[in-house]
């Protein structure tokens, strides 16, 4: 399984409740529907360091490969409706895809 990990900024204007509220809600929806998706968490940036580098977010989805997440983010409707929603709510956005090795397994939540 492979993760793509997305740092974002909030579009100027929006107060980072404002941003997160859209980033969960009319924006997750569309993720949602990609195809492919196994997984999809989003975290809010509380701290950054340094500062002046900070980021508001932390979004992570997972696919069962890097060929099987490209061909969903560039699957209509959903590259159409992402690009034209991320315009709302996004300053920039930087992805990555990783695989990971688990030593201690978090808590559940």
């Amino acid at each position: 399984m492979i993760k793509r990990v997305s740092l974002v900024r909030r579009k100027d204007g929006l107060t980072q409740e404002e941003f997160f509220a859209h980033w969960t809600g009319p924006h997750a929806e569309i993720v949602r529907q990609l195809p492919g998706l196994r997984g999809l968490r989003f975290g809010l940036v509380r701290q950054w360091m340094p500062t002046e580098a900070a980021w508001d977010g932390v979004g992570e989805l997972w696919f069962d490969s890097v060929a099987d997440a490209e061909r969903a983010f560039a699957t209509e409707p959903h590259l159409s409706q992402l690009i034209a929603d991320r315009k709302k709510f996004l300053k920039e956005a930087q992805s990555c895809f990783v695989e990971e090795r688990t030593v201690i397994a978090p808590p559940p939540v």
